[in-house]
This record gives structure tokens, sequence and C-alpha cells, in this order.
């Protein structure tokens, strides 16, 4: 079987047996149409060898591909290899065989409380558009939640679950999350301003239809320029802020996991355990003492 008829079932087989968030499928669909098909598309699945993979590697090192791109580009290549294995029952490649490359830490970037405070002083809460980026935005800050799992929400589950609201977040998992008395307030106050009946809680100017994510890429690149935040101002780095400020207040890892939604807890240590240099000062400062018996060790 071609490599690019085997395509066509595996993305039908993610979409619509396994259920891969719609973000999941523009991820396959990217690395299969940019890298993975231009190399093998032609080629039998069958015949792609431990050599051919050797050769495409190096064709990505000599584009200068760099390491993350590389690990999702061969992580789909692996998914690929296993669906034709065990569902198509082809003889091919052991996707175990090929090796992903290393990746580098990543480096977690959040907003402290002064960017947070120069933001929400630069947002127009007397407009449509300004009442609306303040609801998302203290929407975000407050619960953590996935830019699509905000745009996803209707009315009806912000109007019912009161300050605990049930979403189905990545992967088609459902978690509770937990919505501030701030939050919802600039939700309301949104909502009210509103004249139309469509369902969702974001809704365009105009003809109103569901917000969605390429839509509100200029607010965040103007804010970010009005704000003169140096940082990467986006709805991901609002979650960042989230799930940081839970730690640095003594959250622990397991909470910060079940809150971010998380589906396992490695993803939430490799981006929130490499604390910053001051917090673990702060941490042997006021937590370090061998000078006081511990309230809860036993006497000899």
């Amino acid at each position: 079987m071609k490599t690019q008829e085997a395509y066509k079932l595996f993305f039908e087989y993610g979409r619509a047996e396994r259920g891969y968030a719609r973000e999941t499928l523009g991820k396959l669909r990217d690395c299969f149409s940019s890298w993975i098909l231009p190399a093998f598309q032609e080629q039998d699945v069958q015949d792609i060898s431990r050599i051919d993979v050797l050769n495409f590697r190096g064709r990505m090192v000599d584009r200068g591909v760099g390491a993350n791109r590389q690990y999702s580009i061969l992580m789909m290549l692996k998914l690929f290899l296993k669906f034709c294995r065990t569902v198509l029952r082809l003889p091919c490649l052991d996707p175990h065989e090929i090796q992903l490359p290393p990746r580098p830490k990543p480096h977690v970037q959040y907003l402290s409380n002064e960017e947070v405070k120069r933001i929400r002083s630069l947002l127009p809460t007397t407009t449509f558009t300004g009442l609306r980026m303040r609801a998302l935005f203290e929407l975000l800050l407050g619960t953590g939640m996935r830019i699509s799992e905000a745009l996803a929400l209707d009315r009806s589950q912000v109007e019912q679950g009161g300050d605990e609201i049930e979403i189905v977040g990545k992967g088609g998992k459902r978690r509770v999350i937990f919505v501030g008395e701030d939050a919802l307030d600039w939700i309301s106050t949104f909502m009210a301003r509103r004249d139309d009946d469509h369902p969702a809680v974001f809704v365009t100017t105009g003809i109103p239809r569901r917000w969605q994510r390429y839509d509100i890429s200029k607010y965040f690149i103007e804010l970010r320029r009005k704000a003169q935040i140096d940082k990467p101002l986006t709805p991901h780095l609002l979650r960042h802020t989230f799930c940081t400020n839970l730690l640095h207040h003594g959250a622990d890892i397991t909470f910060i996991r079940e809150l971010a939604g998380h589906a396992d807890i490695q993803t939430t240590a490799k981006y929130y355990l490499g604390v910053d240099r001051q917090a673990l000062r702060r941490v042997v400062k006021n937590c370090l003492d061998y000078n006081t018996p511990s309230k809860t060790a036993a006497e000899p």
C-alpha cells in the first residue's frame, strides 16, 4: 500500500475512531503535507526502511529544522507506522526503531503581577471588543484554560454552572474548572451587553458567530504593543501564568496537573518543576530550619 493511501486511512482513523482534537488533526496534517508525504508518498509503506528514515532525518538537519519540530514530525511518523502495523496489518518498519531527538527543556515564561495590572488598565471595557477581551483575559488568567476550551464555552454552561463548570478539554477529556468571582463578573457583564441569542459565550461583532482562535491573534499582538510586554503575549502565556502562580503559592504539582487538564503528570512536571531561582531562594529561607524541632518528628 502506498504511503499516500495509508495516510488517508490514518487521518480518518484519528478523526473518527480515536477522536483526535482539531488541533491534533491540524498538526498531523501539517507534518504529513510538509515533510512525510513529500518524502514517502510514492513509496510502499512496507518498503520504508530504517535507512530511509535515517536519510529523512538527515534532510531535516540539513534544512535547519529545530529539535522540537523534528520531534513532532518523527512522532507522527511513529504513530503512522504503528497504525499501519496494528490496524492495517502491514509488515512495515517497527516504530520502536525510530529514535526521537532530545528536546531542550522548555523555558516557561509568565506574566508578573505588575504586567497583569498594566494589561488590565489598557483594556477599554466601555467598548464591545474591549469588554470581550477583558472577559476572555480574566477567564484564561483565572482558570488556566486552553484557548480552544474557552472559545468552546456556551452561555448555558456559565449560567447553570456557577463557579464550577464542566468542560471538554484536549482529547475529549472532561474536567471541572473553577471560575473566580472576577472572571464570572466580567463574563456576565459581557453577556449582558450583547443583544444576540448565539449560544457561545465569546462571539464576533456584526453577524455573531463563535469567536475563533485565528480571530484573536491581532488583539493580543496589539495589547502586547500597548502594554510594552517583552514576552510573547498569547493565550498560552496566560495559562502558564496561572500554573506558575499556583506553584509559587505552594500548590502541589498533582493539583496543578488536575486544574490544567494535563493527561500525564510528566507534562506538568516538565513545564512547572523548573521553578525560578528566586522562588527556590524563598523556599530555602522560609521553610528550612534545623534549629526548631519538627512538629511531626517522633521523640526518641
